[in-house]
């Protein structure tokens, strides 16, 4: 059975992170909930300095009832040795255990095999910051977190010696099902400096591909088509996390995932399930089969920049209600969107006028009572006349 051996931090991260990647000795990595920029052979991505920047704006490096705040916990995860279990396995049980009890929190999980007999283990971090509510992580039940992972074992046929245990419920109150942000689009500080020095930030990329497929999409199962079609797959999030959402990640690389709402309030499931199922601001069917058309496009020509061109083009005439090209000439466009829009046939050149019917029906109900209201208070006045009359 796997053994949880959990670890409490007190400082920076940095100290783990240099335990954990001396020596070159990581035999891979996965992140949850951490924008990691892309990396051609340079150095390792720093997730120590991502998390401490994240418990600092929070407030949650500071004492608390005159104790050290817990920074961080480290939780150690072992297979059995009589698994052998080979390191993809292991990864993606270790990916699956931390997404299922702190999906909320940013994740750093570093693989080794530095051990007597060479049996590669996980090494979870997890921030103490919650993304969801800014809130401290309450430290989990260490004996609740080694069932856990026991019986996620046993599903995927590795041994188990933990049978019989009652499934732990770990539902949060209401009062915390809430976003991790009110903002519609929620950049981190992290990605916005990965884009300002012109790099790739795969939190942003997933944004836009999700972005495009929100406003083609009319029923869900189109939105999951038209996200598959352009590199992105679709997953409920883990039962027991305090919202329910979507989680997004890139179907080549599938440990880039995100939560929906923590790429914005607009790209939760809560939102996207409005927006494909109503009618206000879309665009025509034609607009968006050729929106569809040229995002497909780019995608198999690996053409990123069109699909980032489309992606923001799209957003613009969505945001200002643009209905054809006449409308887009005619308003202050950034000249790349105008020039994409035009190019690519998005809009047509003139839409059809738009027909307002006013309803006579309700305007003479609300005629007559207003009516109504006014008598009854000059019967009142006449009333109160009256009796200072008398």
């Amino acid at each position: 059975m796997p053994i949880v051996k959990p670890i409490s931090g007190h400082t920076s991260c940095k100290g783990i992170y240099r335990y954990l990647t001396k020596k070159n000795r990581a035999l891979a990595s996965d992140y949850l909930n951490l924008d990691v920029p892309e990396r051609n052979g340079e150095d390792p991505f720093d997730w120590a300095k991502a998390m401490d920047d994240t418990r600092r704006r929070n407030g949650n490096d500071r004492a608390w009832g005159g104790h050290r705040a817990r920074t961080y916990k480290h939780y150690v995860l072992s297979p059995d040795p009589e698994d052998g279990i080979g390191l993809d396995a292991l990864r993606e049980l270790a990916v699956a255990w931390a997404e299922k009890h702190f999906s909320d929190y940013e994740v750093a999980i570093v693989y080794h095999d530095d051990n007597e007999r060479g049996i590669p283990h996980a090494h979870v971090v997890v921030n103490n910051t919650n993304l969801a509510t800014g809130n401290r992580l309450q430290d989990p039940d260490p004996k609740a977190l080694k069932h856990s992972a026991q019986e996620m074992a046993r599903e995927r046929h590795l041994r188990d010696l933990d049978t019989g245990m009652p499934q732990l419920d770990s539902r949060r109150p209401d009062r915390f099902k809430r976003a991790p942000t009110h903002q519609a689009v929620y950049r981190r500080r992290s990605e916005k400096a990965i884009e300002d020095e012109g790099g790739y930030s795969w939190v942003a990329d997933i944004r836009r591909r999700v972005g495009i497929a929100r406003s083609v999409a009319r029923s869900e199962r189109e939105f999951r088509s038209v996200l598959s079609s352009i590199g992105i797959e679709v997953s409920d999030n883990s039962p027991k996390s305090a919202r329910r959402d979507w989680v997004y990640s890139f179907s080549d690389h599938p440990t880039w995932r995100i939560t929906g709402e923590n790429l914005g309030v607009a790209y939760g499931r809560e939102a996207v399930t409005r927006k494909i199922n109503g009618s206000f601001g879309r665009l025509s069917d034609a607009s968006e089969r050729q929106v569809a058309k040229v995002a497909r496009t780019a995608y198999k020509l690996e053409d990123l920049e069109k699909l980032r061109a489309l992606a923001d083009a799209i957003e613009y005439v969505e945001r200002n209600r643009i209905r054809d090209q006449r409308q887009l000439e005619e308003s202050e466009a950034p000249v790349e969107v105008a020039d994409l829009v035009r190019d690519a046939g998005i809009l047509p050149e003139r839409s059809a006028p738009k027909i307002v019917r006013e309803n006579k029906q309700q305007q003479n109900r609300e005629g007559r009572r207003n009516g109504e209201k006014q008598r009854t208070a000059q019967g009142r006045d006449r009333t109160e006349k009256r009796e200072k009359g008398r």
